[in-house]
């Protein structure tokens, strides 16, 4: 496989740039401009839908709903005050909220007040919250009451908590506010894995926004679209789910705060008539497998973030004939999609599922080592041109050098292209074929990780001598990491003790699903480590059977389904469900099974909150729980949010 290496752009001068040429059939495959209003910014265009659809319903929450007209009154009542406190182009402004009603609220105000948003994950652990506002420099915080004492607790930053009354303010401020900022203004900044051990903030504009959700050619818009918004708002996906329905007339169902069971998404796709959904593949798989029938509303269905499997696909082609399945590709430097292979009822389902063509006003470059172009069938790195591609990297010029390249086959000389680093081919009939990474790394729950980040993390630790990371895939293709480690000489250090320190500095979703002693790297003939020799960890967990009277029936039940789910062979009631392998999604695949079982309806938060076998049984044994009232859903993301954090501050338990 290519590895990445310096192009040689910088061999050519700026002419020699300007002069390269597509060779048919490539440049007529990329011929995907269209007629957008890319002189606009996303406010803009929003202020003119509102003005077309001013009684339509805009958002919808927890039996809460907005109209155009009444979303934009509280946006301009924000931006406003915004404003006053300095908010112009260029400012960003950090937003850390659960779903909500408020979340839709800030993020359109901010737009507004011409600034650009910053989305911070509450359950990120503090040191990453820290370096994200540090390297924002934001000067005010928009969140929710219950995060300020505790996501955000002791940060000496001025906050707006959109969830409380605000100061009285002059009518004026239900009026539009003067335009600030044009279609080249910073939009919003979202985090990626960076292989140096520090997360890179990509810079997006209001003009790739709006090539991602205006007179495209991969999904319809419109305003009898219903979109839902379940992506957390720090992973890219939601830019189509919030912007896809807001900039077009369409109605946008913000799903419960806090995790979802199947069965809970499930019933708000059908009850809200969900017509347009976005789902991670893992999440795709889950869904098609146990709850296909939810899916019956769903005239466009969009998954990616990892390999499409073509058995789900089939099912979803085979069983929902109105269905239109799209298989969305890109990276966050481009803006959410790059490509997109859609499918329909009938059609033929390849192996492995292509990533499609490239979308409106977008190009795709397939290139080998030397910066040119290969021909149909062959292989060579993908880069991603047009009207997507980000401004680069926050701070980090070095890094956007390194990624964001002239584009020497546009006609504009000021053009750039971003360096993807995956590996394609093109197809005889100009479709693109995904052929893997260039490098190491990885997507797991359809985020981007860089095992050189968890590397780096994980070799500040005074007992770590020495670290590699690698992904394994399980039997069904999904995919973990797995930290490999040499102790610091008489450190004596444990994986439990490395798991607790990587829980306080990484998101959860890039914590390893085990943490292995090793007495030494295995090395390649050149001296360098052999990723591929590492030992294949075995996902067992007590060593030896817990003391103590013998499983009940329902410790039995739940431990025969975390050997199914984890595809492990043996577990003990005292292990906990995260040490021996298990993720969010796992977790939530558990759950549903586990209901089937009982026969009885369990919040999924509490599969969170009792993480063993032993206190998850006694919970269920002494309370049989009725499902969760939909007005009950703050109650149950506060739940979840402690949950979480006794798990950051007490697990104990060893992965091997």
């Amino acid at each position: 496989m290519m590895t990445l290496k310096s192009c040689s752009l910088e061999a050519l001068t700026d002419q020699e740039v300007c002069r390269l040429a597509l060779p048919e059939p490539l440049r007529a495959w990329n011929e995907t401009a269209t007629n957008y209003p890319c002189g606009k910014s996303v406010a803009e265009l929003f202020e003119e839908v509102v003005a077309a659809y001013p009684e339509n319903i805009a958002v919808t929450f927890s039996g809460q709903q907005l109209t155009y007209r009444e979303l934009n009154q509280r946006a301009n009542h924000l931006a406003h005050r915004l404003r006053r406190m300095g908010v112009g182009p260029e400012t960003m402004v950090g937003c850390c909220f659960e779903r909500s009603m408020e979340l839709i609220v800030a993020l359109v105000g901010v737009l507004k007040a011409g600034g650009a948003y910053v989305p911070f994950d509450c359950s990120y652990p503090p040191e990453r919250l820290s370096f994200l506002l540090e390297d924002t420099r934001t000067p005010v915080m928009l969140t929710q009451k219950s995060l300020v004492s505790t996501a955000l607790a002791g940060r000496k930053l001025p906050c707006i908590c959109l969830d409380e009354p605000g100061p009285a303010a002059p009518d004026t401020d239900k009026l539009n506010p003067t335009p600030a900022g044009v279609p080249a203004s910073l939009a919003y900044v979202m985090y990626t894995s960076g292989s140096t051990g520090v997360p890179k903030g990509v810079m997006v504009e209001n003009r790739a926004i709006v090539r991602l959700v205006r007179n495209t050619n991969f999904c319809k818009f419109g305003a009898s679209e219903v979109f839902l918004q379940f992506a957390p708002i720090s992973f890219d996906a939601s830019t189509l789910e919030v912007w896809g329905p807001l900039l077009n007339g369409g109605r946008l169902v913000v799903m419960s705060p806090g995790a979802a069971s199947l069965e809970e998404l499930g019933r708000v796709i059908r009850e809200q008539g969900i017509t347009t959904l976005w789902l991670t593949a893992g999440l795709f798989n889950l869904m098609v497998e146990q709850r296909l029938e939810d899916l019956r509303t769903v005239r466009q269905l969009l998954a990616g973030g990892e390999v499409l499997s073509p058995r789900h696909v089939r099912m979803v082609l085979d069983n929902l004939p109105d269905c239109c399945l799209i298989n969305g590709y890109g990276p966050t430097e481009n803006t959410t999609f790059t490509c997109c292979y859609t499918m329909r009822s009938g059609d033929h389902v390849p192996e492995p599922v292509p990533i499609g063509r490239p979308i409106s006003n977008t190009r795709v470059y397939i290139l080998d080592e030397h910066m040119r172009p290969v021909m149909p069938r062959e292989a060579g790195e993908l880069y991603a041109a047009g009207d997507g591609v980000a401004r680069g990297y926050l701070n980090n010029p070095l890094a956007t050098t390194e990624r964001f390249l002239p584009d020497p086959f546009a006609t504009a000389g000021s053009a750039r292209m971003y360096r993807t680093g995956d590996m394609a081919r093109w197809r005889d009939d100009g479709v693109v074929e995904f052929l893997g990474r260039a490098d190491d790394q990885v997507k797991i729950l359809g985020h981007r990780i860089e095992p050189g980040e968890v590397e780096a993390v994980l070799g500040t630790h005074p007992g770590v001598k020495q670290v590699c990371v690698v992904t394994r895939s399980d039997e069904s293709g999904g995919k973990r990491l797995i930290a490999y480690f040499v102790p610091a000489d008489n450190s004596g250090v444990q994986p439990c003790v490395l798991r607790e320190f990587l829980l306080a500095k990484l998101p959860p979703y890039m914590i390893p699903a085990s943490i292995v002693r090793v007495d030494s790297m295995p090395l390649s003939p050149n001296g360098k480590v052999d990723r591929a020799a590492m030992p294949i960890p075995v996902f067992t967990t007590q060593s030896e059977p817990s003391a103590g009277p013998p499983p009940t029936e329902i410790e039995r039940t739940i431990a025969d389904l975390w050997k199914q789910v984890l595809q492990i062979d043996r577990v003990g009631v005292d292990d906990n469900f995260f040490d021996a392998g298990g993720d969010s999604l796992l977790l939530v695949a558990v759950h549903s099974k586990l209901q089937k079982v009982l026969q009885t309806e369990i919040p999924v938060t509490d599969l969170f909150e009792f993480a063993t076998i032993r206190t998850l049984a006694r919970h269920l044994s002494e309370k049989r729980p009725a499902p969760a009232p939909f007005t009950d859903v703050e109650r149950q993301a506060r739940k979840q949010r402690e949950a979480f954090a006794r798990e950051r501050q007490g697990r104990t338990g060893v992965a091997r």
